[in-house]
């Protein structure tokens, strides 16, 4: 059976890049499962002329795919220059939450199921005017849920982006914040809710992100919830795919795997917050990392990492 969002007010949009060959797997599976009368917003980021060939000729492919869909069926937004994407994202988001009052964000390299779309409109109706509640994921992350834990969900202090749904409400919040680097890595207290809140890897993001060594998203929106002591909801089985784990990924690497709870128990439904802490506690270790990293991260002075990473990019490209 299709699931209609749009009489929940519910959007759903996908953002496309250059890969055309995850793209189509992507929209074949949200077309396959969702309502014909609902529309799937599409945004669409450019190549610039400094760009290497192959990347513009796929960029180029991926236009000229998305200019042959039904227009009625698919609302596609194309960027007249190349954008980054996290203008993409930010612009995208913004857009949608114009337009309805809960949103769904799928990115090119996710490949949905059949509990999906039904599980994001439930808690997506559910939580609508809960403030504590401020994401949802389809992404399960590989862990082992409790044999007596009965809901088909469980809350954690930190967001999972792939399938990721949210509220206006929410990206008010977002909107309103400073992304200030220094406001967290060098104020004790917020350097240290970020960690325990967030797990050892936002700090390292965090802090690449200061120095634009990385381009992230998700350590500001998860950022967002961790200082409003928000929680985000996630499926004890995945209902998500992630295909990009091929070397096409923005932030991954040919070899790359971020295992998934792959079986999905229909059980009961969360209809109020349940906050576990012992399955937080086993959500936040699959965020560790090396102990000496984590301490090179945690103590040494933010220039000197800089100078580290630039010292680890010289001997690669040498």
């Amino acid at each position: 059976m299709k699931v209609s969002l749009t009489k929940s007010n519910i959007g759903i949009f996908i953002l496309a890049y250059s890969r055309l060959t995850h793209l189509k797997k992507t929209i074949y599976a949200l077309d396959n499962r969702l309502s014909k009368d609902d529309k799937i917003y599409i945004f669409c980021d450019n190549f610039s002329n400094d760009q290497n060939t192959k990347i513009v000729s796929k960029v180029k492919g991926v236009i000229k795919y998305l200019e042959n869909l039904d227009k009625k069926r698919f609302i596609v937004t194309f960027r007249n220059e190349r954008l980054g994407l996290r203008k993409n994202w930010h612009l995208a988001w913004s857009y949608m939450f114009n337009k309805f009052d809960k949103v769904v964000c799928l990115e090119d390299d996710i490949v949905i199921n059949k509990n999906f779309l039904p599980f994001m409109k439930y808690y997506l109706n559910l939580y609508k005017k809960n403030p504590r509640i401020m994401n949802i994921s389809g992404f399960s992350t590989k862990m082992k849920i409790p044999k007596d834990y009965e809901y088909d969900c469980y809350l954690t202090k930190r967001s999972m982006s792939w399938g990721q749904g949210s509220w206006r409400r929410v990206w008010l919040k977002f909107e309103k914040q400073k992304q200030n680097h220094k406001n967290i890595l060098k104020v004790k207290k917020n350097k240290k809710k970020l960690i325990l809140a967030g797990g050892e890897d936002i700090l390292r993001a965090m802090i690449l992100d200061y120095w634009k060594i990385i381009e992230s998203i998700q350590v500001w929106w998860i950022w967002n919830i961790i200082r409003n002591n928000g929680y985000c909801i996630n499926p004890v089985g995945s209902l998500v795919k992630n295909i990009g784990f091929d070397g096409t990924g923005y932030h991954t690497k040919k070899g790359d795997f971020f295992p998934r709870n792959k079986s999905y128990l229909p059980k009961k439904k969360m209809e109020k917050p349940f906050f576990s802490e012992k399955i937080n506690k086993q959500f936040l270790n699959k965020f560790k990392l090396k102990v000496i990293n984590y301490h090179l991260f945690n103590h040494l002075p933010l220039a000197l990492i800089n100078h580290l990473f630039k010292i680890k990019k010289f001997i690669k490209f040498n």
